[in-house]
């Protein structure tokens, strides 16, 4: 069974892309709202971590399964805080707030998605090698 990817993309790097993506909303939020609050950054404080893990499953990769598994709880958390975004959906606010709680919960979402397809497929992979 081959590597799992995700539109071409192993995990380790999916996961550097999509925590590269939030430090950068997170920064162009703080920046493009004027600096007028501290919590703009919140998308890149879950990007941080996310970033991090890809870079210990790279240099690590016999723990890879390790840090992708740390990094799928940061996915989660990233969700499940740009939910709160669908408040503001619902009630047609579309400050700069909403669209970026929007933001997070579509990338954790698809993140997440993405984690567990890999995951789903390493067990299948592992139970295809046992039974030969």
């Amino acid at each position: 069974m081959s590597d799992f990817t995700f539109f071409g993309q192993t995990v380790p790097r999916l996961t550097m892309l999509v925590g590269g993506a939030l430090v950068l909303e997170g920064v162009g939020f703080y920046f493009g709202t004027g600096m007028t609050s501290y919590t703009s950054l919140i998308p890149a404080f879950f990007g941080l971590p996310l970033i991090a893990m890809s870079v210990m499953a790279t240099r690590q990769p016999e723990r890879s399964h390790f840090w992708m598994h740390i990094a799928v709880v940061f996915g989660l958390l990233t969700f499940l805080g740009g939910g709160m975004g669908l408040q503001g959906l619902v009630a047609g606010d579309f400050s700069a707030p909403t669209v970026a709680q929007l933001l997070m919960l579509v990338m954790g979402g698809v993140y997440t998605f993405a984690c567990i397809r890999s995951f789903t497929h390493a067990r299948k992979a592992r139970e295809a090698a046992n039974a030969a």
